[in-house]
């Protein structure tokens, strides 16, 4: 086993590329989409069909536990600063984020999308800022809070989607080199909406999904569970967590409730589908530009699948369906556990369904043997010191750089044998949870800590705190340290989720609150038909 590396890697700059060997610094490309479950993708064990995110993982590596915070502003100030987020957002303003220091090393910088995080891109080491500065906006018709650079963005045509925008713009920065940048290697943060809330997506793309969906959860999960054990995504003797007590039984549906539900999750693949167009055409220009072979794409999701609905009562009063422009409507309970299969619970919650991003790492001919999954832990936090380590930046010691809480994995990507040997912690609302190579100890809801072994039950579905309670008091109490290290608080009193404006318990095991489908308005049914069958 190789030795722990240091939260900072030491390296000088004639080590830049050094993954490859190349002397030139490599681009560098961190895909993220928004809300995306873990098994959407057919290269992790979903029906969507998402060709570029599958050649990406045939061709480079799949990242199997890679996690991230089960929260959007979570995830991302984490992604940024190298820290854990409670220290990432008090301290964010004086924090170098990572594209200043790829900035000040002579990267060329663009965020193309989702920013959600305090002060503006171009302030925190960007050159080149297009999308919006809030948590969404809609597909559509975007919103105020879009900007192109400085100036506030309204240019949105009647054709506008905002996957097909941001990719265009990102193929604009990648393939336009202003001359006085001609030899710069670039970072570009490519943070797409989709498929976050609202759901929608242009009708041809939804009519290609409808009517898939009416098998319903339980089947839909499965079919992904098997087919993640015949991908290797998971053991061949793995089995499937229960299905959530808070869940209804798909065959208790009425035919109504079915029909939007199919509705509701055709919409949220043609999302992902659309979105993974995008990369098809960003990668296609890579090739076509001659960069393919000296740039880095690290594909995540910030958080796990929504598993909310809050608006569908406002909606269905408006007229609205899953889809249709100036609609706001969210997978929902259901489909969020499909997404999330094979894991437990949703965005927000801290157990693996909320924090698990299924991650992809390409760069061809840089990352020894093609398709193989590595099943190391990994988080948000060690993004920025892989990457600072794949640029070849030597990184002068400093108490700044000293409260990088994340490790680089670039040996990871080699092939080398590389294990984290710290545990990993999470938090947010009234959900926690500490990791280490032997357990898991999560909380949903402030119901009390389960306690699952990793080694014989990596999909937390055998609670074993009563049997274990020196296991929990131990890890317990080292979970509670690092809350208050990292928040500066002396208890842990934690923000209940049920007085939460837009989120809700959703614990699986009798906390949650029950999920109630709606139902197709007879008036609306024919706006997007089920296909006919004979």
């Amino acid at each position: 086993m190789m030795m722990k590396l240091p939260a900072v890697v030491l390296i000088c700059l004639s080590l830049a590329g050094s993954l490859s060997g190349a002397n030139t610094p490599p681009n560098l490309i961190v895909i993220l989409a928004d809300d995306m479950g873990y098994s959407d993708p057919g290269s992790f064990g979903g029906e969507i069909s998402t060709p570029a995110l599958d050649q990406m993982a045939r061709d480079g590596v799949r990242l199997s536990r890679f996690c991230n915070g089960g929260m959007c502003v979570v995830s991302r100030a984490s992604l940024m600063t190298g820290q854990w987020w409670p220290s990432a957002l008090k301290g964010f303003k004086g924090t170098p984020l990572l594209p200043e220091k790829l900035h000040a090393a002579g990267y060329r910088t663009a965020l193309i999308g989702k920013w959600h995080l305090d002060g503006h891109p171009l302030d925190r080491g960007f050159d080149h800022f297009f999308g919006f500065l809030g948590g969404f906006a809609d597909h559509f018709t975007g919103g105020p809070g879009y900007q192109l650079d400085r100036a506030d963005f309204k240019d949105f045509p009647g054709n506008y989607y905002s996957s097909d925008a941001f990719t265009d713009r990102a193929i604009q920065f990648i393939v336009a080199k202003p001359s006085s940048d001609a030899a710069k290697p670039f970072f570009l943060y490519l943070s797409f909406q989709a498929p976050h809330n609202p759901l929608q997506v242009p009708r041809e793309d939804i009519l290609k999904y409808r009517g898939k969906y009416l098998a319903g959860w339980q089947t839909l999960r499965e079919a992904r569970f098997k087919k993640q054990k015949e991908l290797g995504i998971v053991s061949a003797d793995a089995e499937l967590p229960a299905r959530p007590q808070n869940l209804p039984d798909w065959s208790s549906l009425s035919p109504e409730q079915r029909d939007l539900e199919d509705l509701r999750m055709a919409v949220y693949a043609a999302m992902v589908e659309r979105m993974d167009r995008g990369i098809g055409r960003l990668i296609a220009s890579l090739k076509q530009s001659g960069q393919a072979d000296n740039t880095l794409i690290l594909f995540l999701s910030d958080n796990g699948a929504d598993s909310f609905s809050v608006k569908d009562e406002e909606m269905l009063k408006q007229g609205k369906l899953p889809g249709d422009p100036g609609s706001n409507w969210q997978p929902g309970t259901g489909w969020a556990g499909v997404s999330s299969t094979p894991w437990r619970l949703y965005k927000i919650s801290q157990h693996a369904g909320g924090i698990t991003t299924g991650g992809i790492a390409w760069w061809p001919g840089q990352l020894g043997k093609q398709g193989r999954i590595e099943a190391a832990p990994l988080h948000m936090i060690d993004v920025l010191p892989t990457l600072i380590e794949v640029a070849g930046i030597k990184t002068p010691p400093s108490s700044s750089q000293a409260r990088i809480a994340g490790n680089s994995f670039a040996p990871l990507l080699r092939g080398d044998d590389w294990q984290r040997q710290e545990p990993l912690y999470f938090q947010y609302l009234d959900n926690r949870a500490i990791r280490t190579a032997e357990w898991t100890l999560a909380e949903v809801d402030d119901a009390g800590w389960e306690l699952f072994n990793v080694k014989t039950d990596p999909l937390e579905a055998r609670n074993l705190a009563t049997q274990q309670p020196e296991v929990v008091r131990g890890l317990s109490d080292r979970w509670l340290r690092w809350w208050c290290k990292e928040s500066g608080e002396k208890t842990y009193k934690p923000e209940s989720s049920r007085n939460s404006q837009h989120y809700k318990p959703q614990g699986d095991r009798g906390t949650g609150i029950p999920y109630v489908p709606s139902s197709m308005p007879e008036k609306l049914s024919e706006r997007y038909p089920l296909p006919v069958t004979r």
